[in-house]
Formats: structure tokens, C-alpha cells, sequence
């Protein structure tokens, strides 16, 4: 019978201590992931919270007292300052926390940089300004509708995502009120607009349009429609 050396019997017996080991490690490390899983769920919804506190800090208390109101005020005598709100604008798959200053005869998109200070992303004219109900057409992804309305002016269209379906609706009247009110003081109040079309035969005419600066889009087409002897039947609903 074959006899082991003293090394060999050495090294037989530390084999199951060395995998004991290797046993212990990984069983620390499995709960230490187990550990950290919670922890980094708490840690995110902290990070969270941060966060929204942060923005909610970076709204002014009393808008009308801030930096940009008073400067912007100062440039008209006549002009008056008449709300501000946070929301949250999106056009295609970008969205951005802004901050709208509504004055009487424009609008100041801005971004918070301190309570006390705002860069203007935007202004523009009241009387330059729409409003519309096509969400999906404007932004992608997931947007509330009873907190959201499309508002737009020659160089944009977005959604605007409000806190509540209440401050939706007060923000959507009023910048209603406010872009009726700055249409009825600009001019011209109509313009001349050329409208050319060709018939089956190729035959080239054309119709001059007076269209207001009141009129929308689906205005203008049913005139146009009317002007050309065509049914409206064959267009969409939201034309007739």
C-alpha cells in the first residue's frame, strides 16, 4: 500500500479548508448585493426628491418682484405683467422644464438658473401666437392630456404640460384671451392671399382670398374650397 508523503497529506487536507473559503466569499458577496438592492432603490427615489425640490426651490415667490419682470415692465409703461407658471414644454422627444411670464401684450419663455434669476429662452407676440388640442402631433411619447394643451408661434409648436387639469385650464383661457386681444389691436387686420390651382385638364387659374389674421387654417381651406366650386365632403371632418 502506497504511503503519502507529508507534503501530500498536508495539501489534502487544506483542499476542503481553501473551498470553505471560496464558500464564504461568495455567500458575503450574495448578500451584500442583497443588501445593496434596496439601498440603491432609496438611494435613487432620495436623488428624486432632491431634485424636485431643487426645481420647486428655483420658482420665484413672487414673480412679479424678480429681475426679469421688472426689466421687461420698465421697457413699456403700458404693459402689464399678468401671470407666471411652471411647466414643462416638449416638442418631438425632447422635453424641458421651463418657466412662461405672461404679460399683456407677450409671452417670456425663460429657464431658471436661481430663484432670483431666469435666461429668456423665447418671447414672442401674443398676437403671433395659436393654440391646439394635437398633442401627438407636436411630441412623442407619453403626454396627459387634461393637463396639456399645443401652443405655438412662427419659429415653434409645443406641448405644455401644466401641474394640475385646473391650472391647465386657467393658463389655456388666458393666453386665449390674451393672443383675441392682440390680434384686434395689430395690423393689418385682413391680407390678400393667392391661391392658384389646376383642373384635371391641366388648366391653370387662380383665386385671391382676403383672410384675416383671425382665421385659422381650416378657416382659409373651407373659403378656398367654396372659392373652387369643391365639396367639402371629400375632406376630412376637421376641415369642413
Amino acid at each position: 500500500m502506497e504511503t503519502m508523503s507529508p507534503q501530500q497529506g498536508a495539501m489534502g487536507q487544506s483542499r476542503p479548508d481553501s473551498l470553505t473559503g471560496d464558500s464564504k466569499k461568495k455567500m458575503k458577496t450574495l448578500a451584500q448585493r442583497r443588501q445593496s438592492a434596496p439601498s440603491l432603490v432609496i438611494s435613487k427615489a432620495l436623488t428624486r426628491s432632491r431634485s424636485t425640490s431643487r426645481e420647486s426651490c428655483l420658482s420665484p415667490v413672487q414673480p412679479e418682484s424678480c429681475p426679469l419682470v421688472q426689466a421687461f415692465l420698465a421697457e413699456c409703461p403700458r404693459r402689464l405683467f399678468l401671470g407666471h407658471a411652471q411647466t414643462q414644454l416638449k416638442t418631438g422627444l425632447q422635453t424641458q422644464d421651463r418657466h412662461l411670464f405672461l404679460f399683456s401684450d407677450a409671452l417670456l419663455v425663460a429657464k431658471a438658473k436661481s430663484p432670483t434669476h431666469f435666461k429668456v429662452k423665447a418671447q414672442v407676440r401674443v398676437c403671433e401666437m395659436w393654440t391646439a388640442g394635437c398633442l401627438d402631433e407636436v411630441c412623442e411619447g407619453t403626454t396627459s392630456p387634461e393637463r396639456s394643451f399645443v401652443m405655438g408661434w412662427p419659429t415653434c409648436n409645443c406641448v405644455a404640460t401644466f401641474s394640475s387639469e385646473e391650472h391647465k385650464e386657467k393658463w389655456l383661457a388666458l393666453i386665449k384671451s390674451r393672443i383675441i386681444a392682440g390680434k384686434g389691436k395689430d395690423e393689418p387686420k385682413t391680407i390678400p392671399l393667392k391661391i392658384f390651382a389646376k383642373d384635371i385638364g391641366n388648366c391653370a387659374y387662380a383665386k385671391t382670398l382676403a383672410v384675416s389674421n383671425g382665421d385659422s387654417t381650416a378657416d382659409v381651406i373651407r373659403v378656398a374650397l367654396l372659392q373652387f366650386g369643391i365639396s367639402a365632403m371629400s375632406f376630412p371632418s376637421a376641415l369642413r
